[in-house]
């Protein structure tokens, strides 16, 4: 949230405006100690209320800028931009998070209080960081920060340098909106994701197995061997030995340690409703009503995410 503040007044700075004091309120948190996560029906009915009030109170343009990226939470809050515009033709309302805004630049621009995030607090609130605080060794790892030490890797200069470029496209953005332009808020969501999320899931070969023991159906694993999370929002196709398979009763489940993601239903799957798979996680798909012999199968994927790109799956796998 400090973070969008900042974003917030040094934008507002160079096109005038109006910055409201910050909500406090996440959807989408990540599975670690002491996260505080509301219901997406809570957040949706707090931005309406605002957006609305905002533009019955005579605003013309409304940016929503969230410091928080998580695809669900973040999809909210575009429905409502899209919604208020719907009710008021005259307002224009606009969501992004701060990563969008720096898809399209070289380098390091999106972590989890790693380098990306320290660089941005070294820039905007040099106070709060004390890199001494973490360990010495360049290799370790802390809880939240995903990603390298940033005690070796941030700088206030790579701050400078994200913060400039992101706040020079917002600033575009307002004003092409002043100018009557009508905000599209998926299409810098659709860059992102395109970067960061791009590159296929790989079939773990020796993972076949039934889906209960002594039971049909089967399991098998994905994983994930890139550094950025996958949101999965739908199975677009799942074709074993070029069959599409019976997703009927179908789940998905991450076991990675602290994932709350245990059997997510495969027809539940949705924007507001997605998986994560996140760097270096494996997931488990069970299809309780497909039969398959023993042996070595071809399985060809396709995963839509965020609903708005798309990646594959295809591999050998052997069913024990």
């Amino acid at each position: 949230m400090l973070t969008a503040k900042a974003f917030c007044h040094r934008t507002a700075a160079e096109t005038g405006g109006l910055v409201l004091p910050p909500l406090w309120l996440a959807s989408g948190v990540l599975p670690l100690p002491h996260g505080v996560v509301v219901e997406l029906d809570v957040l949706r009915q707090v931005v309406r209320t605002v957006l609305h009030q905002l533009a019955e109170g005579g605003f013309e343009v409304l940016v929503v800028f969230s410091g928080h990226g998580a695809l669900d939470h973040l999809h909210v809050l575009r429905e409502e931009s899209d919604r208020v515009m719907d009710v008021f033709p005259s307002v224009k309302a606009f969501t992004t998070v701060w990563n969008e805004l720096n898809a399209g630049l070289q380098g390091d621009i999106h972590d989890h209080g790693a380098k990306v995030e320290t660089s941005y607090m070294m820039e905007f609130f040099p106070e709060t960081v004390d890199l001494a605080a973490l360990d010495s060794d360049p290799s370790s790892e802390h809880l939240g920060v995903y990603g390298s030490n940033p005690r070796f890797t941030a700088s206030r200069e790579w701050g400078a340098h994200m913060a400039e470029n992101a706040i020079n496209r917002l600033t575009g953005l307002v004003r092409s909106f002043l100018s009557g332009e009508r905000p599209d808020s998926w299409a810098l969501l659709r860059e992102l994701v395109e970067r960061l999320q791009a590159g296929d899931l790989q079939v773990v070969t020796d993972s076949g197995r039934r889906a209960k023991e002594g039971e049909g159906g089967i399991r098998l694993d994905l994983h994930n061997p890139h550094s950025q999370s996958k949101y999965i929002t739908a199975l677009a196709s799942f074709r074993i030995n070029g069959v599409e398979a019976n997703l009927e009763d179908g789940t998905l489940s991450n076991p990675s340690s602290g994932e709350g993601h245990t059997d997510s239903r495969i027809d539940g799957l949705g924007p507001l409703s997605g998986f994560y798979v996140r760097r270096d996680q494996t997931m488990s798909i069970s299809l309780p009503r497909v039969e398959v012999a023993p042996g070595q199968h071809l399985l060809e994927a396709s995963f839509l995410l965020a609903d708005v790109f798309q990646i594959e799956a295809s591999g050998e796998f052997e069913l024990r």
